[in-house]
């Protein structure tokens, strides 16, 4: 139950970790892994596409109710790119465009009322948006073309790293953002 100090805090941070496990589950046939506690990532050789959660109203102070609702981000990281953070450089769950009315990504973490549902238009907005996207931009040729979703500077990074001028410690940098363990 809610305290005075805490109302919303716990059970909102128990539900949407409930919600990131369950989720896990779901996209780990399609090679993404949990690498950071909102990001999953599914690595290739000179790249890494990338799902990032938000939860809205989280940079707002302690939640005023149960209520869980999810912005979900897609973007592809060049291992050999010197950015100092991930860039949101692909689509993205924004009410007004992609949401329209077709994925419910919110849910009342007290009550649980439209968890199931909220869980199950996570993974569909992965498989309908994002893995079309992340096909799209699969190879480093589509990539390096001036209408790619990357920044000219990543495209630059991404044309060293292909002609084997990559630098290790650019890809330990990004390796250590994404949260992703070298095996």
């Amino acid at each position: 139950m809610p305290t005075a100090d805490k109302p919303f805090t716990s059970i909102v941070r128990a539900g949407l970790e409930r919600a990131c496990r369950d989720f896990t589950t779901r996209v780990e046939p399609l090679a993404f892994r949990r690498t950071l506690k909102m990001f999953w990532t599914r690595r290739h050789p000179l790249t890494v596409d990338f799902i990032h959660f938000h939860r809205s109203g989280s940079t707002y102070g302690t939640p005023r109710t149960p209520s869980v609702d999810i912005r979900v981000h897609f973007g592809i990281r060049v291992l050999n790119d010197d950015f100092i953070d991930t860039a949101l450089n692909g689509p993205h769950s924004d009410p007004g465009t992609l949401r329209a009315g077709r994925y419910h990504l919110r849910f009342n973490a007290e009550t649980g009322s439209t968890y199931d549902r909220c869980v199950d238009d996570l993974a569909r907005f992965v498989v309908e948006q994002g893995e079309p996207w992340f096909e799209r931009w699969s190879s480093v040729d589509a990539l390096l073309q001036s209408a790619s979703p990357l920044r000219p500077q990543d495209r630059e990074s991404l044309r060293a790293a292909r002609d084997g001028q990559s630098s290790a410690e650019r890809v330990a940098a990004s390796l250590k953002i994404l949260g992703i363990k070298e095996t």
